[in-house]
């Protein structure tokens, strides 16, 4: 896979992401450039709000509650 390819994909999977109400775990990673393991370590902590429909199931967040988090400077 060539890095044009690969930065192709990242772009279109920012866009969609912007389109999007709920975003998962790799959609925050690229709208913010946290980590996963530091977006679940927020999330454990309190500080950011995470959706979750069953226990270990897929983490969703909602566009405000990012914002929230990023606005207050949670680090």
């Amino acid at each position: 896979m060539s890095l044009n390819h690969l930065t192709d994909n990242a772009r279109l999977r920012m866009e969609l992401a912007k389109s999007k109400e709920y975003l998962d775990i790799l959609d925050v990673q690229m709208l913010t450039g946290f980590s996963s393991s530091t977006i679940r370590r927020r999330v454990t902590e309190g500080k950011l709000k995470a959706l979750q429909n069953c226990p270990n199931g897929k983490l969703l967040f909602s566009k405000k509650s990012v914002q929230t988090w990023l606005e207050g400077g949670e680090k």
